[in-house]
């Protein structure tokens, strides 16, 4: 085991511990991954939509997302009103259709 700082002793030895070299080599491999990964999520960040437009265009743009959605919330209301009327329309029917089939 390697004494990193002499405020922390090494208080036991570990037979299984990488020498000085491969502990470097090691502490190396792990900062430069560190280094590639915070460059992927920098680039993804950068990705992101809407992380180059200016906050005016992204209110005017939510303003417009947020007017389509109630336009499809509308459409799709009326479109369940519909539904419900035909089903309860075709309802009646089977119901007469059963009665007069039940009386032959």
């Amino acid at each position: 085991m390697v004494q990193v700082t002499s405020s922390i002793p090494v208080t036991q030895q570990n037979s299984e511990a990488e020498g000085a070299d491969a502990f470097s080599l090691r502490t190396r491999d792990i900062a430069t991954d560190i280094c590639r990964q915070a460059k992927k999520i920098d680039t993804l960040i950068e990705s992101l939509p809407g992380a180059s437009v200016a906050e005016g265009d992204q209110e005017e743009e939510f303003q417009e997302l947020n007017r389509a959605n109630e336009q499809a919330t509308a459409e799709l209301q009326q479109a369940d009103q519909q539904a419900r009327a035909l089903r309860d329309r075709l309802s009646m029917i089977l119901k007469d259709i059963a009665d007069k089939s039940g009386k032959n």
